[in-house]
């Protein structure tokens, strides 16, 4: 079986390691991944394409304007049947315009779809729009697939088995954490972190992810903890926002602002507390690294991770948006180092046991088959 793996990427994030978790098991599987990534015209590097070439995985980048193109629809299809794929799955709102809006006849190959997290939009925007009609082609998939149970209810959808709309939530290998690799080249984060009770977390610096939230509740912990200190390992179009926001809070020398890192989840043991104050989100991938590296977690209570943290057993779940609520749950973490260290060996078998890239790999293999026993799909 071919799989053609389309997304529109913008470095490697959680569903950008999510995927390419899911292509080296198909693999394994002896399945055929492929990945085409989209780009602009003028993009001269593609993270993405290169880190899955470093895997052995087939991956391409497809350069093409902005905005819709049907003869980039058309090219896409031809390239996938020349190619002989069996599937073609899409990794977000681009692919599944582009091809998704195609008549079945003219397509040809049947079409799933993963709605990962969102991202921030503002009504009436241009992205608002596409992510409206994304909403209406997904209806012409044969599957979409979901990565938590409260996206399925957010969007008020069918999520039996045998149904259109199903759940399979992520899953990373089993990670070997190497941070002496970080000792030589990372020196001064290392250097950040080396004092002091740190604070950290890996996202992209974007609205969704609440960093801003993250400065507020650091500022309030600074009042009575000289300690204190957090560290974001990320990069994205709210950094002069953010840095603006540090200096206004006289944090300049308690937050580092680290910038994007390859292999970021090799920080975490660098941490005495991860924390992801998202106002959204599907199901993180740093929540399971997280988890894997035996870090205490404190997450707002959105998207799938209550779910995983088990409504709040193997970690501390905050109402979004509220930085008193987030200061608390670090004091509470800093003030109890025996419970906090129960829950994180806690968390790391729960990581291991149930969110696992061969389960995730299996499950899409189940769909996979399904919509072919069909014959093609609902649509």
């Amino acid at each position: 079986m071919k799989i053609l793996h389309i997304i529109d990427s913008s470095g490697l994030y959680g569903a950008e390691i999510m995927l390419l978790n899911l292509m080296m098991e198909q693999k394994r599987m002896n399945l055929s991944p492929m990945l085409i990534s989209l780009c602009q015209l003028d993009e001269q590097k593609n993270e993405m394409v290169e880190e899955a070439i470093k895997r052995d995985l087939a991956a391409h980048s497809f350069k093409m304007k902005r905005g819709y193109s049907l003869s980039s629809a058309i090219k896409l299809v031809r390239l996938a049947k020349e190619a002989n794929v069996t599937i073609i799955h899409s990794h977000g709102y681009k692919g599944d315009i582009l091809i998704g809006s195609l008549p079945k006849h003219v397509r040809g190959i049947p079409m799933v779809r993963t709605q990962h997290g969102r991202t921030s939009t503002k009504k009436l925007s241009k992205i608002w729009f596409y992510e409206v009609l994304d909403w209406l082609i997904m209806k012409r998939m044969a599957a979409v697939v979901r990565v938590n149970r409260a996206e399925v209810r957010r969007q008020n959808v069918n999520c039996l088995p045998d149904a259109h709309s199903c759940i399979i939530e992520n899953g990373i290998p089993e990670l070997k954490f190497e941070p002496e690799s970080i000792f030589r080249t990372d020196p001064d984060v290392v250097k950040f972190c080396k004092d002091g009770f740190v604070i950290g977390t890996i996202a992209r610096l974007s609205e969704e992810k609440g960093l801003a939230h993250l400065i507020t509740a650091l500022s309030i912990l600074s009042r009575h903890n000289s300690a204190m200190k957090a560290v974001v390992i990320g990069e994205g179009p709210q950094r002069q926002f953010l840095e603006a926001l540090v200096n206004d809070a006289g944090l300049s020398g308690k937050i580092l602002l680290a910038g994007y890192r390859d292999y970021a989840y090799n920080y975490l043991p660098l941490f005495n507390v991860f924390v992801l104050p998202s106002l959204t989100e599907g199901l993180p991938i740093t929540i399971l690294e997280a988890m894997q590296a035996k870090v205490p977690i404190i997450a707002s209570k959105v998207g799938g991770i209550p779910a995983v943290l088990e409504n709040g057993e193997i970690g501390i779940l905050v109402e979004p948006g509220n930085p008193n609520a987030l200061a608390d749950a670090v004091t509470r973490v800093w003030s109890d180092p025996q419970g906090s260290m129960e829950m994180g060996n806690r968390a790391r078998e729960t990581a291991l046991a149930k969110y696992s890239s061969r389960r995730m790999a299996e499950d899409y293999l189940r769909v996979y088959n399904m919509i072919l026993r069909n014959g093609g799909g609902y649509r």
